[in-house]
């Protein structure tokens, strides 16, 4: 896969940005996009309508996060995440410490159309895996997965988009080595797996028919097992329960519940997203850092599914 820079860095410039990296670490994480088989499989389209959507999404609290930039050509974007305010509620006056009045809020003016406490966040989009790595942390600044998560869950349901594109699916890749030690948990007791529908060529024949026929059964988009231990028992995941909660990982969710000094302690991959971290120097500029960062985020991704398809 190749990257272009080019248009993403003028971009910057023309808007007086200088990236100084203030903390040699960035962090990179993923989002895995579903389009369903009957339907435009395009996913550079899809993230081209996302952001001529030019609409922000409340992904926490007072929190927004919108697509500011997009390079169809380059599938290089950025993310920017804002503040919306209440202009009119009450404001607090430092100097008086107190509530401020209402002679001072008259000379409070700030344009509808500027948003507080800007950061953003460099993305890509690799169309094959179709999979958005972004920065979960750059100067000194993050962006969870969660967040963007919430984004996409929202913003996938605009009506253009879903005319055209139907249901599309969006997770967090999920860390591969935090899925293996909960499955090898010394007092497992519990295991739940949840699945929503996969790309079928992501996961090879074999379990893309074993999760097909427990969607089907039920008539849904996503399904759950549930392992229980009773008793001094414990769990022992079998190799297919192991490949299965792989793909719970890129296209849903794992839960566990072991013991741990005597007390049940509860284990759950949507607070461990797939990272992929390097450190650099300061003075190197952030876009080709993320770009290579990127790549191996990718790299590790299209080596699972591989291994999932046997």
């Amino acid at each position: 896969m190749t990257f272009g820079l080019d248009h993403a860095v003028v971009w910057f410039r023309n808007c007086g940005e200088v990236r100084v990296a203030r903390d040699p670490k960035i962090e990179v994480a993923g989002i895995n996009i579903r389009i369903p088989e009957s339907h435009d499989r395009d996913y550079t389209a899809l993230i081209t309508e996302l952001a001529d959507l030019r609409k922000g999404v409340k992904i926490r609290g007072e929190t927004f996060l919108a697509i500011s930039y997009w390079s169809e050509q380059e599938r290089i974007g950025v993310f920017s995440k804002y503040t919306e305010i209440d202009v009119d509620g009450q404001w607090f006056d430092l100097d008086d410490f107190d509530a401020a009045s209402s002679e001072m809020l008259e000379e409070v003016r700030i344009p509808a159309n500027l948003k507080p406490n800007l950061s953003q966040f460099f993305f890509a989009l690799e169309p094959d895996l179709h999979v958005i790595a972004f920065e979960a942390y750059a100067d000194s600044k993050g962006l969870s997965a969660r967040s963007v998560e919430r984004y996409f869950s929202e913003a996938l349901k605009s009506p253009s988009i879903v005319s055209r594109f139907g249901r599309v699916e969006s997770d967090a890749v999920k860390s591969y080595g935090e899925i293996e030690r909960i499955l090898s948990l010394p007092d497992l007791k519990e295991l739940r797996l949840t699945i929503r529908r996969p790309n079928s060529d992501d996961v090879g024949g074999r379990l893309a028919r074993i999760i097909e026929e427990r969607l089907k059964e039920n008539g849904g988009d996503e399904y759950e097992e549930v392992y229980k231990a009773k008793g001094s028992h414990n769990l022992s995941p079998s190799e297919r329960t192991r490949e299965l909660a792989l793909v719970a990982g890129e296209n849903g969710q794992v839960k566990g519940r072991s013991l741990v000094n005597g007390v049940m302690t509860d284990t759950d991959t949507n607070d461990r997203p797939l990272i992929e971290t390097t450190t650099f120097k300061s003075d190197e500029p952030g876009l080709p850092i993320f770009v290579r960062v990127a790549k191996s985020l990718f790299s590790r991704i299209h080596a699972m599914r591989v291994a999932l398809r046997g």
